[in-house]
């Protein structure tokens, strides 16, 4: 049987970089056939607009029934797809070889049940974020690499179940028995350690890229930071610290940050003062976001959903 594949992107409001998103994954270059499918929630800017100017299978859903896992699910049973690929409305396609290359582990190598690719920085990026961003990926491997539950496993999970669903691709028979689960924030790494703990592999393509990447304001940060670090917590791949762990982890932030920034020799004077500025505040919102994480399950919901959580604000919009 020929190979197939259906991409799979959810979308709201996601106007600014859609219609290069959607160019990117259509103008692919592969071996085999695949369909693109787009599940909007609920946009009330000009996405649906540019959506219907390509040529992908359209499903619209009501904003209260989003669900990062639950969602992906949804349109995994509306594909036809040997394998499945996942990527976000602000995550475009380096090159046209990127479905191809992303697809492949999984075909040269039955046992893989998924692949996650690079993310590159985009142009106007924080210069933080950008060497973050490079030196995250680029730790993993310069080299297709895979992991599988081994005696180092429960000393170093972090590494084990991080998988990205902005850049990735699954087998439809291992989603079969392991569904993602239905949860506000980090779908994907509930997923990799459901599949690493039941036996199957996991896959790093860095071949596979995409441009993502995101300059957020100090508030922003902290709100994703405190939705990320209380999945991460639920997942059990952070443990609680005491603030003071925390204000020592903020002075270590933000003086890598400064050592960076005063050495560079890609940004002027000017330019190194903004960015020390914006960093001090945007690691105060990161470290703030982490600690209040961590301890999410001791801070009353209504102040998490409508102060700290972005997750939750997003789905009730």
């Amino acid at each position: 049987m020929s190979t197939f594949v259906s991409v799979i992107i959810p979308t709201k409001n996601g106007a600014e970089f859609l219609d290069e998103v959607l160019t990117a994954v259509l103008s692919q270059k592969t071996d085999f056939g695949y369909e693109v499918i787009v599940i909007d929630s609920g946009s009330k800017d000009n996405s649906l607009e540019i959506i219907q100017k390509h040529n992908v299978r359209l499903i619209q859903i009501h904003p209260t029934e989003f669900n990062h896992g639950g969602t992906r699910n949804f349109g995994v049973q509306n594909s036809q797809g040997e394998f499945i690929a996942f990527i976000t409305q602000d995550a475009t396609p380096a090159n046209d070889q990127w479905l191809q290359n992303l697809v492949l582990p999984l075909r040269e190598q039955p046992e893989i049940a998924g692949v996650f690719g690079k993310h590159l920085p985009r142009e106007d990026c924080d210069p933080i974020v950008a060497l973050n961003l490079y030196r995250h990926f680029d730790g993993f491997s310069l080299q297709r690499k895979c992991w599988q539950q081994d005696q180092k496993y429960e000393e170093n999970q972090g590494q084990y179940i991080f998988f990205s669903n902005n850049n990735s691709c699954i087998r439809r028979s291992i989603w079969e028995k392991i569904p993602f689960r239905c949860v506000e924030m980090s779908e994907d790494q509930w997923w990799a350690k459901d599949i690493i703990e039941n036996g199957y592999i996991k896959c790093y393509e860095p071949t596979a890229t995409v441009y993502h990447s995101h300059t957020y304001s100090a508030t922003e940060w902290m709100k994703r930071q405190f939705d990320e670090y209380r999945a991460y917590q639920q997942i059990g791949v952070v443990e609680k610290a005491s603030i003071f762990n925390y204000m020592k982890r903020f002075v270590g932030l933000f003086y890598g940050d400064l050592r960076q920034l005063v050495k560079t020799s890609q940004l002027s004077f000017t330019q190194k003062i903004y960015w020390i500025w914006q960093r001090f505040f945007n690691n105060l919102g990161i470290i703030t976001g982490q600690f209040y994480g961590t301890y999410s399950d001791n801070i009353p919901s209504y102040i998490s959903r409508k102060i700290l959580s972005e997750q939750s604000r997003k789905q009730e919009n």
